[in-house]
């Protein structure tokens, strides 16, 4: 009775004086400079049972806190109480100051005062595995997170109610940015639909039309900027800009805060690709350009598009046949920054897409979460493979499963109904069972649709690489969400699942399919995902010339972002995902940096890229695991921090892409095509090499044998340019891979700039090595022999980094 007493008198003290404090102080509504949030624990308050009594309560202690500050200490501008917790502790979180979280800490009735913590179970996941949501980033706030740069995304609309296209705190467009985009009304969209975030909407169809006929309205598509069926396009303008979107998932996996690369960032919808018929997106070349040349009329700074040509369909030598080249040509040369997708015909090498320089083209890669789900066997064996599957329905109970070579429809078909195929399975057979089917990529694509009354689906793939190699995942694989049970694994897991099914007798092979976890921390990551399409560029039809593709790579693989209709949020794969990822930081650079080129901003990506995964090791490619190369992943895996500082760039205007078309050998007629403003004679004293192209990267291309007489060096001429405060001086190193049987030489190795702007000059010579013996060599693409090396500049702050790559062929 007396220890309550005491507790009582000691209350009524510390009550009477916050109340004299707070009659004494103005306490601001602010939080003073200099303060952080804490969460802040209090002991059980008998006396104050509802939240506006503990508000009360909580806001006389902040009185106290407030004492320690000088009267004209500023403020940030924050709310400095935060949120009033009820039901699952007690307490409150509030900005403050170190010194007052400590004076916190002494009050009786605090049990503990720690500073809030940032938990990172994210959505696209994108902004920590690139580190631009860190405590030491820096590209974010110096950009302002992007604000006022304009992206127009080319794809298949947008739907604009999702909460990663609010407008919430966003003012109009300045008058500055002279933006002239409009918000074209059509079935289900109207002007309404734009707001601050979304400042222009458009849809051009007529060449997806005169080749497909008219879409039917609602049924194969809406006649607007709407997205219809895939959600592609929406996925990608939240990936470049998407806002906060708090509390986002798909299936339940994936939990935390989705946003885009550059959330404040302004985005310019233009729909080019629609569905047809057959449910599948398609755009026509005529309708891209009329995209292309409605956006630089527009005013947008950034394009992003995320969509390529079929494979070796036009060749080197054929550029500007490529409507979509010859475009993009045009917005760089206004200065408009260009993301393309490389492709999704990996892992086959001589598959890259959007090759033209002028472009930055994307390749996919993993990242460090991967959302798995466990398959239980009869015996007990688990398996695991990858899934989004949320596990209602099947409650993880045990269920028949069958073997799809098992379920033919005849004997004629065997090999078909183990993949699945359509009409190839017995349908009694495989009602009420789990069917697993084979997958070996690229021969047997994805089998739609399954049978009916099948209850769950498993992919195992089969798919053998050269050397006996296999794919460890089955990544070409959609991440299904939702309630279908699917998961798709990897060789060694089918192996096991195979001998489970062979091995029983006397009953039925049964297995249960888990719901997905989420799992963070992944090792290794990133890799590059086995559909990213490879270079070199279409290497059948002219391997003499060469430059690097793809030129960088971003996530891309099972990246969570917006959806359509009732599914607020999906995971797409592809590298139509890894491209909305730099063409996102594209606009964070081009914030910071307006006056950059085009040409600049890529290859500040590019020369800040790192080519280790966080192992430390060279980044590998999912289907082998073992070390990929810049064919794969290009200069390597974007680091947007680096990016802002690059210290150097290989930059490039549009006479530089002009004289890159004389190396190809064009003529005046056909650089005319691309240079639509005036035609431009090439230099014949000397005449102009794609090796002398100011790219930030390097391709050596020998002929057999590359040693004795025929010895032939190739030289490389570059430009630097400084785009750091001041002067300094950068010295050249160069490694070469183990085993390599060329010499990579730089002349001058030392460079000297006198301050920023300033540009320096030097040469790369790779020569063959005397005695190098090249065996094995033929004429097609997989007895090609690559070598590969990199060269650094460093000044002791910035290191300025270029792949090189050596071809010996035929």
């Amino acid at each position: 009775m007396i220890a309550a007493m005491e507790s009582t008198h000691s209350w009524f003290f510390q009550f009477f004086l916050l109340i004299l404090l707070s009659s004494l102080l103005h306490v601001s509504n602010c939080a003073p400079v200099g303060s952080k949030t804490y969460i802040i624990h209090t002991v059980k308050n008998s006396t104050h049972l509802d939240v506006m009594a503990k508000h009360a309560w909580y806001t006389e202690l902040m009185a106290g806190a407030k004492q320690l500050l000088v009267d004209d200490h500023p403020d940030d501008g924050m709310d400095t109480l935060h949120h009033v917790y009820h039901h699952v502790l007690n307490g409150f979180s509030a900005r403050l100051t170190p010194e007052q979280a400590d004076f916190m800490a002494t009050l009786p009735c605090v049990i503990a005062v720690y500073p809030d913590r940032m938990r990172h179970a994210q959505t696209t996941h994108t902004p920590e595995f690139l580190g631009l949501s860190g405590e030491d980033s820096d590209l974010w706030p110096e950009s302002r997170f992007g604000e006022n740069v304009i992206i127009g995304v080319m794809d298949t609309g947008i739907w604009p109610e999702r909460l990663s296209f609010s407008d919430r705190l966003l003012e109009p467009i300045p008058a500055w940015k002279g933006w002239k985009g409009e918000c074209e009304a059509g079935t289900n969209f109207t002007a309404a639909n734009c707001n601050n975030k979304i400042i222009g909407a458009r849809y051009i169809l007529k060449g997806f039309e005169a080749e497909f006929g008219p879409i039917i309205d609602t049924v194969t598509d809406y006649r607007s900027p709407r997205d219809y069926f895939s959600g592609h396009g929406t996925h990608c303008a939240s990936t470049a800009a998407g806002r906060w979107a708090y509390r986002a998932s798909a299936s339940g996996q994936g939990k935390g805060t989705a946003r885009g690369m550059a959330p404040r960032a302004r985005i310019a919808v233009y729909k080019v690709l629609w569905s047809n018929q057959n449910k599948s997106s398609a755009g026509a070349d005529s309708d891209f350009i009329q995209a292309f040349d409605q956006a630089v009329e527009d005013g947008v700074d950034i394009l992003s598009v995320s969509i390529g040509p079929p494979v070796n369909e036009l060749g080197i030598n054929d550029l500007w046949q490529d409507g979509i080249a010859v475009a993009a040509f045009n917005a760089a040369k206004r200065g408009i920054f260009v993301s393309v997708a490389g492709g999704n015909s990996g892992p086959l090498e001589g598959s890259i897409a959007n090759v033209s320089p002028w472009m930055t083209t994307v390749a996919a890669t993993t990242m460090d979460r991967d959302i798995l789900s466990n398959v239980v066997l009869g015996d007990g064996t688990v398996v695991t493979g990858r899934s989004a599957y949320d596990g209602k329905a099947l409650k993880g109970k045990a269920i028949p499963i069958i073997y799809g070579g098992d379920a033919s429809i005849s004997r004629n078909v065997v090999e078909n109904a183990s993949f699945c195929q359509p009409g190839t399975l017995n349908e009694s057979l495989v009602t009420g069972k789990i069917l697993l089917c084979d997958y070996d990529y690229p021969k047997h694509r994805f089998p739609l649709p399954f049978p009916n009354g099948t209850v769950g689906v498993i992919l195992g793939n089969t798919a053998e690489l050269g050397d006996g190699l296999q794919y460890r995942v089955s990544d070409h694989i959609p991440l299904f969400g939702g309630g279908f049970p699917i998961v798709n694994i990897g060789n060694v897991a089918r192996a096991k699942l195979m001998a489970y099914i062979r091995g029983v007798t006397g009953t039925l092979p049964i297995a249960s399919i888990l719901g997905a976890t989420t799992v963070s921390n992944v090792t290794p990551a990133p890799q590059v995902s086995a559909f990213s399409s490879r270079g070199p560029i279409n290497i059948a039809q002219r391997l003499e010339t060469q430059w690097l593709k793809p030129d960088i790579a971003a996530p891309g693989q099972d990246i969570l972002a917006a959806g359509v209709r009732n599914q607020q949020y999906a995971y797409m794969s592809g590298t139509s995902m890894a491209c909305p990822h730099i063409s996102g930081i594209g606009a964070l650079l081009r914030s910071v940096h307006p006056d950059w080129s085009p040409a600049a901003i890529k290859s500040a990506m590019m020369t800040t890229a790192k080519t280790f995964d966080n192992r430390n090791k060279t980044i590998t490619a999912v289907e082998t695991g073992m070390a990929a190369t810049p064919w794969a992943f290009g200069a390597g895996f974007v680091q947007p921090e680096k990016a802002m500082n690059p210290g150097l760039v290989y930059d490039m205007g549009s006479t530089d892409h002009l004289l890159f078309l004389c190396g190809l050998g064009y003529d005046y007629e056909t650089i005319r095509i691309f240079d639509m403003d005036a035609g431009f004679e090439c230099p014949s004293d000397p005449p102009a090499r794609i090796e002398d192209a100011n790219l930030p990267s390097f391709v050596a291309v020998f002929p057999v044998p590359p040693v004795g007489a025929n010895a032939t060096d190739i030289s490389f001429n570059r430009t630097l340019t400084n785009v750091a405060t001041g002067g300094s001086t950068y010295r050249a190193s160069v490694h070469m891979e183990q085993g390599a049987k060329f010499d990579v030489v730089v002349e001058p190795a030392t460079l000297t700039f006198a301050g920023e702007g300033s540009v320096q000059k030097f040469s790369l010579i790779v020569s063959p090595r005397a005695g190098a013996v090249f065996s094995d060599i033929g004429s097609d693409m997989e007895s090609i022999i690559n070598y590969f090396a990199t060269i650094s500049w460093s000044d002791g702050v910035h290191i300025v980094q270029s792949p090189v790559a050596i071809i010996v062929v035929t």
